[in-house]
């Protein structure tokens, strides 16, 4: 389900992309008007599609930069756009027959990004999935149960994704763009499948998801540190996981912290 689930994805990303191609083909910017229309958004489908290539790793990119850098998201991402637009002008000055003039790239550059960014955005808002607009955590309810709840008669369905030689010792899942990384007492694997729908599956585990990129399990939790006014959390098995601002005092009363 979830390899189907990826393949929709990208398929509407390079739909969208398409479509910019040929709406820039037929508008004609940066001078292209002067082109025959058939050779024009044949030309700008090209690089579209071209600069999707580039461009797709940015918000992904953009994500692991905020989380080490400690950045604002946008921020990040608009750092990871500039960075991006280097190969895509260089592919820009080819088509145009250009050449690699520096006058001529940096003349180029700000219109690649322009477009790239706009591209960024549009790929940003319509398909990154983020469990909440303006929280590193999803809206947990504060409200303690009375009573644990019980175990579910079958084991939890993430534990079947696991490949056999990690075991099932689940002590953390990490987002990484459209994966899911599983961390277990043995080691750690890459599963193709969106966050939510992983945390969805390990409801059996006592855990909680302290972060937007982030699910621990409680047994996993050797320590809890300080660092600057960062909060994190140490596993068993050495990884320090951030805590999101807003899950602190949630974990605090839940005897985390």
């Amino acid at each position: 389900m979830s390899e189907m689930a990826s393949v929709r994805d990208i398929s509407a990303e390079l739909l969208v992309m398409a479509g910019l191609g040929l709406v820039l083909g037929l508008l004609g910017p940066f001078g292209t008007f002067a082109m025959p229309v058939a050779a024009r958004v044949g030309m700008w489908l090209v690089m579209a599609i071209g600069g999707y290539a580039c461009f797709r790793p940015v918000i992904g990119a953009g994500r692991s930069l905020a989380e080490q850098a400690h950045l604002p998201l946008a921020l990040a991402i608009a750092l990871a756009c500039i960075v991006a637009a280097v190969p895509v002008t260089l592919m820009v000055a080819v088509l145009f027959g250009q050449g690699l003039e520096p006058a001529a790239l940096t003349e180029s550059y700000p219109y690649v990004l322009l477009v790239g960014g706009l591209a960024t955005a549009i790929q940003f808002l319509l398909f990154a999935r983020t469990p909440a607009p303006a929280s590193y955590a999803p809206p947990i309810s504060l409200a303690a149960p009375t009573e644990p709840a019980p175990l579910p008669a079958a084991p939890p369905a993430f534990l079947d994704r696991l490949p056999p030689h990690l075991c099932r010792d689940l002590l953390c899942l990490e987002m990484e763009d459209h994966y899911v990384r599983a961390h277990t007492t043995l080691g750690s694997t890459l599963i193709l499948m969106r966050m939510r729908d992983a945390v969805t599956e390990v409801g059996g585990v006592e855990g909680e998801r302290v972060h937007r990129s982030w699910w621990v399990a409680r047994t996993a939790v050797a320590a809890t540190l300080r660092r600057e006014r960062a909060t994190l959390l140490t596993l068993s098995n050495g990884l320090e996981v951030p805590v999101a601002r807003d899950s602190v005092a949630l974990l605090r009363s839940r005897g985390w912290l």
